[in-house]
């Protein structure tokens, strides 16, 4: 037997067994680009909103301004260097991790937390409070459409000066004023 012959033989039966990639490349571009166009749409699509959006509804019938953070820090502590302790007024307290409790579903009416409203979520930097809206959809049935992340959070909403966070003895999360000021721009 000849070894060449069979080497070409293997390569032949090779070519012949598949694709070349010429033909692999673009049907694998085209399956993962209808995937992920698929992937997408299935995705709730939750508005982010900014500080004005935030000022002009808290507190207004109809809507809620939840803080997904821990409870320690919507009253008033820190969770970090950075970061101030505090909400933004009209808000009511859900921690994202009572949304595994049992009984959730009522701790969320009990709170005023209800599909008949427009829920404006926020936490320190929007991220948290993404999580929180996808799953009050995912978990709770909520419509996307009635959901609102403030993504700049408290992050951005301490940079303005006029905005205020209660309680007034809040941690501000700076080591001192000068911190505080380089913070906001000053």
């Amino acid at each position: 037997m000849n070894t060449e012959t069979e080497s070409v033989n293997y390569t032949d039966e090779k070519k012949t067994k598949y694709p070349p990639l010429e033909i692999v490349a673009p049907v694998l571009f085209a399956f993962i680009f209808i995937v992920t166009l698929i992937y997408s749409r299935l995705e709730p699509n939750v508005e982010h909103v900014s500080a004005e959006y935030v000022k002009e509804h808290a507190g207004k019938p109809g809507y809620v301004l939840v803080d997904t953070r821990p409870l320690e820090s919507y009253m008033g502590k820190s969770p970090r260097p950075g970061v101030p302790g505090g909400h933004i007024p009209g808000a009511v307290s859900f921690p994202f991790a009572n949304l595994n409790a049992v009984g959730a579903y009522g701790l969320l009416a009990e709170a005023g937390i209800t599909k008949d409203k427009i829920i404006i979520v926020y936490c320190n930097t929007g991220v948290l409070s993404g999580r929180f809206a996808d799953l009050l959809i995912r978990k709770f049935n909520f419509s996307a459409s009635k959901l609102k992340n403030y993504s700049g959070s408290t992050v951005e909403w301490v940079k303005d000066p006029n905005n205020t966070l209660l309680p007034e003895d809040h941690e501000t999360g700076f080591f001192t004023d000068t911190d505080s000021q380089r913070f906001r721009g000053k």
